[in-house]
């Protein structure tokens, strides 16, 4: 099955996208690092020769975001792959027809690591306008290039490439290889994960905010996986459970909503039925979801019978992707389940469309972190300001918008309040949180009145700027049993 990717083609920051369609090739910059085609070299390898020709990249903490760029250009796509290249209001859909080469002659303009490409569609390109909401969200990347598996199906339909129902995946039966699978997810976490003093087994991932449980028990001889999602940290009472993917320990699912597939190119995918259970109900991602924000994939079983599923993660993918990909599924399950608890549609729609505003402002990369107290102190903060709110009469949201979004808002009153705390008051941190209150008041569709939360400390020129953009200081303060807000006197 061909992949799908897309490409900005502006090396050293320079738009050659017309030059280089014209000779029928994508180029990704890069060139004096001409050690990279070297067939012998492994991720490792790419980082050394990148760090060797571009030792700028290292200080300036691009060396690793680069090397995913690079390898995907040279070593993940393949012939016959499809890459969508955006361009203004304009998108080329092209078949890549070669191994990667080095020109010689164009290493001054930074385009000799080249692909040759067949242009597709006869050559025309596709109006962004016209592009299905979901690849074109997809397309607002801001780095170099974007993996598009998630709307790979979407992409080949426009691109004339068939595919679909005559390619469909296999599916996994085997119990090793199902093991195999389920660890790749782990690790993939595992090697981003931002440490925390909550349970061991979850992983979480705070420029992301995402945590995944990966675990399980033996039961009459055979494994049950219990594998969960979710996005806010907390103890096994106050962490929310958005949905969980436990895939059968080996054979034909049954009733088992998790399931791993191959594509018959080897590429290993965690896939789900997209049934949930909200409050007891049985529910379905397919009467909620529509095929351009989540496409069904088509698994053929060992009998041959046939049956549609939902992409969680590619799990041989770079980390990035895998966790990326795995937030958004769980960020479209979490939307539906809000909606089939009846929140409040103000808040239903904000969810939506924090997660197009995430992603449309892409990762650019989500590193390991250092080992640090902050998630702890903002969970204990978070469920402190919310049952304050609640003692009060104040009917709160009890699920963030999104993870750049506000931490609280109220509703069912005249004038929503909006909330976000901070746990430090240096300028990163009320800089950001103007920012996420700004953008999620219009998200929301209303006026707020906007608070941020933050400890003693904060400077006079700050807290001036603040109440010109009418952003209201809400100071909290440590007590033996919680904390303490300093309430305005008319709140």
């Amino acid at each position: 099955m061909p992949r799908a990717f897309a490409f900005r083609l502006k090396p050293s920051h320079k738009d050659r996208v017309e030059e280089l369609l014209r000779d029928n090739q994508i180029a990704i910059g890069w060139s004096r690092a001409r050690g990279l085609l070297d067939p012998t070299l492994d991720r490792v390898g790419f980082r050394i020769e990148l760090d060797r020709s571009y030792p700028d990249l290292a200080p300036r903490k691009r060396l690793g975001h680069d090397t995913n760029h690079v390898w995907r250009f040279i070593r993940e796509v393949g012939i016959g792959d499809v890459v969508v290249v955006p361009h203004g209001n304009n998108v080329h859909f092209l078949e890549v027809t070669s191994d990667p080469k080095f020109l010689e002659d164009k290493e001054e303009d930074d385009t000799a690591i080249r692909r040759d490409v067949r242009p597709l569609l006869g050559g025309k390109s596709v109006s962004r306008r016209s592009l299905p909401p979901e690849l074109r969200r997809m397309l607002s990347f801001r780095d170099t290039s974007k993996d598009l598996s998630l709307v790979l199906n979407g992409v080949l339909a426009i691109a004339k490439v068939t595919v679909g129902d005559q390619h469909p995946l296999t599916a996994t039966e085997s119990k090793a290889e199902v093991k195999a699978a389920i660890q790749l997810w782990r690790e993939a976490f595992e090697k981003l994960h931002t440490p925390h003093e909550f349970a061991d087994d979850l992983i979480w991932i705070a420029d992301a905010g995402i945590w995944l449980i990966v675990g399980g028990w033996d039961r009459n001889g055979k494994y049950r996986y219990w594998n969960g999602l979710g996005n806010r940290l907390g103890s096994n009472d106050t962490r929310n459970l958005i949905v969980e993917v436990n895939p059968p320990d080996g054979g034909k699912p049954g009733r088992w909503q998790g399931l791993v597939a191959k594509t018959s190119d080897g590429q290993t995918w965690l896939l789900h039925s997209g049934e949930m259970k909200v409050q007891g109900k049985g529910v379905q991602l397919r009467d909620y979801v529509t095929t351009d924000a989540l496409e069904a994939l088509t698994v053929q079983f060992s009998d041959a019978t046939l049956k549609k599923y939902f992409p969680v993660a590619r799990l041989d993918a770079d980390p990035i992707d895998v966790v990326l990909q795995t937030k958004r599924f769980m960020d479209i399950c979490l939307q539906l389940r809000m909606q089939t608890l009846g929140a409040d549609p103000a808040f239903t729609e904000a969810q939506r469309k924090a997660s197009l505003f995430e992603e449309s402002i892409g990762y650019s990369s989500v590193p390991a972190q250092d080992p640090k107290l902050i998630d702890r102190v903002h969970a204990r903060i978070w469920h402190a300001l919310c049952n304050e709110l609640e003692a009060k009469g104040f009917t709160v949201s009890n699920e963030r918008v999104g993870s750049l979004g506000p931490d609280l808002f109220t509703i069912d009153h005249e004038t929503p309040y909006l909330f976000e705390i901070k746990t430090s008051v240096g300028a990163s941190d009320y800089l950001k949180a103007v920012g996420q209150l700004i953008v999620y008041e219009k998200a929301l569709g209303k006026l707020h009145r906007k608070f941020l939360v933050v400890p003693p400390g904060m400077d006079e020129f700050a807290s001036n700027v603040l109440e010109e953009l009418n952003i209201e200081v809400l100071e909290f303060s440590r007590r033996k049993s919680g904390y303490d807000f300093s309430w305005p006197d008319e709140f």
